[in-house]
């Protein structure tokens, strides 16, 4: 219940300090953010820490704690903060955007990945995600943009297996992944 009080409150935070933004922060943060989209190879994994640039840390960061935006899953009642990493203080409490991927900002020759834990006794996160199916649709939700996502594969795969995760120059995509 904690857990789910504190992504809550993350998210409605994050929502209050984007309305108090006005449309040149937006469009300058964008910009930033599809210059490092620009920059990352079509086959940026396996990943290496030079994925993340210097700056990256501050790319789209909102407030002192530097959420990127939210996720909403409605057919599994899932939403969560996003922040910058995968490390284990992040996906202790939220949703990680994976360095080497794209950052959410839609379009083209883009691909974000999205992680979060299962199974853990302490936050639901992404738990139930094994129950999502194709054509569900999920939203990311970043400054004043909502990019919607329709599902349109469910793959199970082994760690060394990434092929999944390359971006296609010609595709919008993101992909929720999980332990």
């Amino acid at each position: 219940a904690w857990n789910s009080r504190h992504q809550s409150r993350a998210v409605a935070g994050y929502s209050e300090e984007v309305a108090e933004m006005d449309t040149e922060q937006y469009e300058a943060m964008f910009a930033a953010a599809r210059e490092y989209n620009k920059g990352l190879p079509e086959l940026a994994f396996p990943f290496v820490e030079e994925a993340a640039t210097d700056g990256y840390e501050e790319l789209l960061g909102v407030g002192a704690d530097g959420i990127m935006g939210y996720i909403s899953i409605p057919s599994i009642d899932v939403e969560l903060p996003v922040y910058h990493g995968n490390s284990e203080s992040v996906l202790s409490v939220g949703a990680g955007h994976l360095t080497g991927s794209s950052l959410p900002t839609g379009g083209e020759g883009t691909h974000c990945v999205i992680s979060a834990h299962r199974g853990l006794p302490s936050s639901k996160l992404f738990t139930d995600l094994d129950q999502v199916k194709e054509g569900d649709r999920f939203t990311v939700s970043v400054l004043d943009q909502k990019l919607t996502y329709e599902v349109d594969q469910i793959l199970i795969v082994e760690p060394h297996e990434i092929d999944a995760l390359q971006i296609d120059p010609a595709m919008d995509l993101c992909t929720l992944m999980t332990c």
